[in-house]
């Protein structure tokens, strides 16, 4: 069973980011034991691109559409509804017939 994990990014370094998953993803393999984490976080991807200011926000959002496409439950992390790329990628989930779920979880 493959899980995606949504949750605030912006503005946190990617050790900070990876820690927080997998604090989020222990949580959920107590409770799902088979679930397979995809890992969503694109360290150093495609550095080359030429993409300034919000733009790149919207190219992340885009690598992790593709990324939301192949998993079985995509768990939504605590806030999650105050960031743009979460409220996005939960309402392509929804549009698309993902199962979705709310979590809370104390990193």
């Amino acid at each position: 069973m493959k899980i995606f994990i949504s949750m605030p990014m912006k503005a946190k370094g990617v050790e900070q980011v990876r820690q927080e998953m997998n604090k989020v993803f222990e949580y959920i393999k107590n409770k799902l034991p088979q679930a397979e984490l995809i890992d969503s976080i694109l360290d150093g991807a495609d550095k080359d691109i030429a993409i300034k200011g919000d733009d790149v926000g919207v190219w992340y959002l885009g690598k992790s559409i593709q990324m939301l496409a192949g998993a079985d439950i995509i768990f939504f992390v605590n806030d999650w509804k105050d960031f743009r790329g979460c409220s996005i990628e939960r309402e392509i989930a929804d549009k698309y017939g993902k199962f979705c779920v709310d979590i809370k979880v104390n990193y």
